[in-house]
């Protein structure tokens, strides 16, 4: 079949210590980003009340996110043909659902804002946008 014959190296599973080590990268990255951007908001006293906008939580939900996106690679790579196809699309839906509540919950939290909400918003971009990069790319496959 042609879509056997056609399949890319993508298709073939990462070992665990090639998905540990693209996950791992894709946390640090996405962990400095995310916390130059709540340096810089704290810096521009951008919703200094805002529980979100600090290191702890940005720091928890990062990894969360890093480690949840991980997984699904990993799964993805044993399950399709096409897993980074597959996995963008997935990345895609998971990252407009989770602007939801930045959008919706944040501006109503104490010292929250709708422009809070949008800078918390650009923290789940960059990390998607991370997280599409290094996984696919993941170990020169």
């Amino acid at each position: 079949m042609s879509s056997e014959t056609g399949m890319s190296s993508s298709a073939r599973p990462l070992s665990f210590s090639d998905l540990a080590r693209s996950g791992a990268l894709a946390l640090a990255v996405s962990l400095v980003i995310n916390w130059l951007i709540v340096f810089v908001a704290n810096t521009g006293g951008i919703a200094p009340q805002l529980e979100a906008l600090n290191y702890g939580p940005v720091t928890f939900f990062t990894t969360l996110g890093v480690i949840g996106a991980t997984v699904t690679y990993g799964v993805l790579t044993r399950l399709s043909s096409s897993p980074d196809r597959l996995f963008l699309t997935v990345a895609a839906i998971v990252l407009v659902l989770s602007l939801v509540p930045d959008f919706t919950v944040i501006p109503n939290q104490p010292g929250g804002s709708l422009f809070a909400g949008a800078i918390l918003g650009l923290m789940h971009v960059t990390t998607a946008v991370v997280c599409v990069g290094v996984l696919t790319g993941s170990a020169g496959r």
